[in-house]
């Protein structure tokens, strides 16, 4: 009789944890949570509330482990077979230990819970997916970025290290020319420096310019076709 009114309250608690109300109420703790981690952030508010924040951020974390608490018990062992689970009970976790008080960088980590509720919302699911799917392409281009970026910051080195304390080291360089790629002022802060004692040296800025260029196109047209493809076959499919 005992245990059958444990399954009772168990299947109670399992169809409230379940139900997009709650899935809702908790989604939006933790978009408070997160207005309130940004409020810590200043001190002038911090001053302003008087610990009023802190004793708000301790409700939410209080309130987050209840949850986790009411879902291991609605769901048992099969808590943790579900990945999303254990990532919640991860950050729950970490955030939750006496000394993230002191960090809150460790509180911070419960707003990647949102990331949960990505597939409540069909645009941002299919952003997320996009987004997994590229990262092949992404990749690649980072290495190919990164062997060109390394060479041309050896290039660099050699060739402008006794004169310029932006190439006197390969760090150095490879901050100099990582700064070219954004085109930050590139021009004015680098370039035209060295190009006023090495004349030359516009011929090795104008080819790490083009050269990165074409890497971000052909990584732009990869995305575009990748768009494309996807689209295409969703229409097949319909």
């Amino acid at each position: 009789m005992k245990k059958s009114a444990v399954e009772t309250d168990r299947r109670r608690v399992k169809k409230l944890v379940e139900g997009k109300n709650f899935d809702f109420l908790i989604m939006s703790l933790i978009c408070m949570d997160a207005v309130i981690l940004g409020l810590m952030t200043s001190e002038e508010m911090n001053l302003f509330f008087d610990g009023g924040l802190f004793i708000l951020d301790r409700l939410f974390m209080a309130i987050f482990i209840i949850e986790m608490i009411m879902k291991i018990f609605a769901f048992g062992k099969k808590f943790f077979k579900s990945g999303w689970n254990v990532f919640d009970f991860t950050v729950i976790v970490i955030s939750s230990v006496p000394f993230a008080s002191y960090f809150i960088i460790l509180r911070t980590f419960r707003l990647f819970r949102l990331l949960r509720y990505v597939n409540k919302f069909t645009r941002l699911k299919q952003m997320i997916n996009i987004f997994i799917a590229l990262l092949p392409n992404f990749m690649a281009m980072l290495l190919v970025m990164a062997v060109f970026v390394y060479v041309f910051a050896i290039m660099a080195v050699c060739l402008f290290g006794d004169v310029f304390i932006e190439f006197s080291n390969l760090g150095s360089s490879l901050f100099a020319l990582l700064q070219v790629v954004t085109l930050d002022g590139w021009a004015s802060n680098i370039a035209r420096p060295v190009m006023a004692v090495f004349p030359h040296s516009w011929l090795f800025f104008v080819s790490f310019v083009f050269i990165s260029f074409l890497i971000s196109i052909s990584f732009l047209m990869s995305v575009v076709a990748e768009v494309v493809k996807r689209a295409f076959n969703l229409k097949s499919r319909l």
